[in-house]
């Protein structure tokens, strides 16, 4: 016959706490990443808009463009942080 160990059904819901904790965590970063991969185009475009815009009115607009160079850069070291964070949470399991 069956027999029931408690012990043992407590260990394997644990694990299921655990690890639905985990996917959602891995949720959440996935969510930031693409944010931010949001926002980096955001400032490409600006960027883009930027150099346009100093091209036909024959200006200089280095310094703007540097702050939103500096700006992706900032989002793209961002991802990365995020990206070792799920890389962490993947070998976790």
């Amino acid at each position: 016959m069956f027999k029931f160990d408690k012990e043992k059904l407590e260990q394997q819901a644990n694990k299921l706490v655990q690890k639905s904790g985990d996917l959602m965590e891995s949720g959440k970063i996935r969510l930031n990443i693409t944010n931010l991969e949001k926002e980096i185009n955001t400032f490409k475009s600006e960027l883009g808009n930027t150099l346009y815009k100093a091209y036909k009115d024959g200006g200089e607009v280095e310094s703007e463009l540097q702050v939103l160079c500096r700006k992706i850069d900032e989002k793209y070291e961002e991802i990365e942080k995020l990206q070792q964070q799920l890389d962490e949470l993947k070998n976790k399991e």
